[in-house]
């Protein structure tokens, strides 16, 4: 069967339309988007209008590419952005209403991470005994062992860690440290944790291995289970936050859209290798998205 998934973010809304069977999938197409749902949003307020209607706006066209492949099942998971804003659970009714979506979802934080897991088992190469799986997105972190024993989701998210820390153009040292204190104290909850190995899913990740193989056009199988150097990954970071933002636009494998936010996101990273104890994680391309797929669309 032909299935689609929607992942509606606090950053990006993502397509993934496939083929699925058996329990695995083969890709048709994908699609991104940047609506910044989570744009300035605090907890308990509604979301930007204008955010709200790009999403909608661009939900309703990935849908429509989706029902031309032949998409008999679409499904919909949304998070952090609506599990915070007061109208999210009544904006992922409407994208349900107004898109006939067979399936759409505030997924909680614990719901999340199961399904990330789900995405990344699917392409994972190697042992996951004691595997810590970390999805950074624009309003949360959310951190799970890969043999499913335990999940936390954490309010540190590329998105919210910028608007709080990042306001200059580019970032001084005093704002840079101030954002790494930020993340190391978030990440006080994992200091207790053994683990082997960090896998790193989401755009963030993603981006990294992009960045590292000097991508002009993105493949997803490319960075599926690279490994990076917590030196390589603090390589990028220390590079990256000496560029104005209009440089950072141009870097090869980094999404113009995502530019401005790529150093929180990589602040994370850095912190999960720290607070862990380890010298590498591996990135992976699959995660929320594919979870989605097989477990909402194709279920």
């Amino acid at each position: 069967m032909i299935a689609a998934a929607l992942d509606l973010g606090s950053n990006t809304l993502r397509l993934l339309v496939a083929e699925v069977g058996g329990g695995d999938y083969r890709d048709l197409e994908r699609g991104l988007a940047t609506p910044r749902l989570g744009r300035g949003l605090k907890p308990g307020r509604p979301l930007d209008p204008a955010a709200r209607r790009a999403a909608l706006e661009q939900a309703r066209q990935f849908v429509e590419r989706a029902r031309s492949l032949g998409a008999g099942r679409i499904a919909l998971g949304a998070t952090q952005a609506c599990r915070l804003a007061s109208d999210g659970a009544e904006f992922v009714h409407e994208l349900s209403r107004e898109l006939s979506l067979d399936t759409a979802l505030v997924l909680d934080g614990e719901r999340e991470a199961e399904l990330s897991r789900a995405g990344i088992l699917s392409r994972l190469k190697g042992s996951y005994e004691q595997a810590v799986l970390a999805d950074i997105g624009g309003g949360s972190t959310e951190v799970a062992s890969l043999d499913g024993d335990w999940a936390l989701s954490l309010p540190l998210g590329a998105v919210s860690l910028t608007e709080a820390h990042l306001n200059a153009d580019p970032p001084g040292a005093t704002q840079m440290k101030a954002m790494a204190q930020a993340v190391e104290q978030a990440l006080e909850a994992l200091t207790k944790v053994k683990a082997k190995r960090l896998v790193a899913t989401a755009g963030t990740a993603a981006t990294v291995g992009a960045m590292l193989l000097g991508m002009t056009t993105y493949e997803a199988g490319r960075v599926n289970n690279l490994r990076v150097s917590r030196k390589e990954l603090q390589g990028q970071l220390s590079r990256l936050a000496a560029l104005p933002l209009a440089e950072r636009k141009l870097q090869p494998g980094l999404e113009p859209e995502r530019a401005d936010i790529i150093l929180a996101g990589l602040a994370i990273l850095h912190g999960l290798l720290l607070v862990l104890h380890l010298e590498q994680m591996t990135v992976m391309d699959a995660g929320l998205l594919e979870g989605i797929l097989l477990r909402l669309a194709a279920a």
